[in-house]
């Protein structure tokens, strides 16, 4: 099949392209492969990472698909990576859940492989992407010499699938125990402490609502081992233009709890509201997917967490979502709420001597060797062990 195949450095420069991208993207339901995602990767990790997309038309100029990728030149807060100018990866998977092309339905694993056809010989490094899938040994295929893939690590995203669901079947669903403490929960909080549900709904609300997410978020994970992952002022002016334009786009849900300010007198009205409870989601197609949430440790005994989240699955429900997704972790929490989960992993795909498969292959051994340890004998080798993992392919740095 006859194929135009364009690396292009603004994808804007090309007309129609965003467009047709974000409705692919949509489609999908993954926020990850926006061009929105993208452009606010560019303006803020751009610098480290130069950004670009291979775009695939057929012969008759429909758009079959696209990958949003970046090289990096350095890793964030290690100094200059040994992987400089030769490793290439999705746009935004280092702040991202879940990656792979953008394409027409079907059609995944055939614009991988022609997209790959122009990445040379360069190392890629694919974050987060679905385990086994057909699409990522094709573009294997495509790319340039003998090359083969090492699997790096695995992760899964826990989801609930929503489709011919009430809010009643869903918690009937649920045990005794999770049903009650939902209701109960909620009672104490909405008609004993004049509680609220808000939810971020106009363009000058953003930059507030989304430091008050983080404050919530800090605060939840200030005394827990291992901290937040979305501290850096970097990721906070990432995500504000991120939401803003998920709002522009009608896919932006940021809720929060909100009790009256004299709350602590318990009191059901008057004075200022204040948050003790945030969850930032976006709903994209059929997607409704929580990506973070935070709340005041202070009311951890009211479950305003647990009342926040069953809100924002009780919403989904009544906007026709088709899924909830908890995206990437295993914490104890999401398993309350989800039934099935993905799989994902990190594959690094090069030539046998590529320095970054090399690199692979000893962090692979490493953490296989680790495995069997104790807790406390792991986080003393992976503190000793961080500024050289911080080079190793697939490392986050939100």
């Amino acid at each position: 099949m006859s194929r135009d195949v364009q690396v292009l450095a603004d994808p804007a420069d090309e007309p129609g392209l965003v467009d047709a991208w974000r409705a692919l993207a949509e489609a999908q339901g993954n926020a990850f492969t926006t061009p929105e995602w993208y452009a606010a990767y560019a303006r803020h990790y751009g610098a480290d990472a130069p950004p670009f997309v291979v775009r695939v038309r057929d012969a008759d100029g429909t758009l079959a698909g696209l990958l949003p990728l970046c090289r990096d030149t350095k890793r964030s807060g290690a100094g200059p990576s040994v992987l400089s100018g030769r490793t290439v990866r999705f746009a935004g998977a280092d702040v991202g859940d879940r990656f792979g092309p953008v394409a027409q339905p079907g059609r995944e694993a055939e614009v991988a492989r022609a997209a790959a056809g122009a990445l040379g010989r360069e190392a890629v490094v694919l974050q987060n992407v679905d385990a086994g899938a057909e699409r990522f040994g094709a573009l294997g295929e495509g790319l340039r010499g003998r090359v083969s893939s090492t699997r790096l690590r695995g992760g899964v995203l826990p989801y609930v699938p929503l489709t011919g669901h009430t809010w009643d079947t869903f918690l009937g669903a649920r045990s005794r125990n999770f049903r009650q403490q939902v209701r109960r929960k909620e009672r104490a909080l909405v008609d004993g402490q004049g509680a609220v549900f808000r939810a971020t709904a106009s363009p000058d609300e953003v930059n507030r609502d989304v430091a008050e997410f983080f404050r919530l978020h800090a605060a939840r994970w200030d005394d827990r081992e291992g901290g937040s992952t979305i501290t850096s002022p970097t990721v906070h002016a990432f995500h504000t233009d991120f939401a803003a334009a998920a709002l522009e786009r009608g896919w932006l849900r940021m809720w929060f709890l909100e009790v009256p300010g004299d709350a602590a007198e318990r009191s059901s009205t008057g004075g200022e509201r204040e948050a003790v409870a945030a969850l930032y989601a976006w709903r994209i197609g059929g997607r409704y997917a929580y990506f973070q949430a935070g709340f005041d440790p202070a009311w951890a005994e009211k479950s305003v967490g647990l009342v926040l989240m069953a809100h924002t699955v009780r919403s989904a429900i009544e906007e026709g979502a088709e899924e909830y997704d908890l995206l990437l972790g295993d914490e104890t929490y999401k398993a309350r709420f989800a039934t099935d989960e993905r799989e994902v992993e990190v594959l690094v795909v090069a030539g046998a001597l590529d320095p970054t498969r090399l690199l692979a292959q000893v962090d692979a051994g490493v953490r296989r060797a680790t495995d069997n340890m104790s807790p406390e004998l792991r986080a003393r080798l992976r503190d000793l062990a961080r500024p050289v993992l911080a080079r190793m392919p697939g490392t986050r740095s939100r």
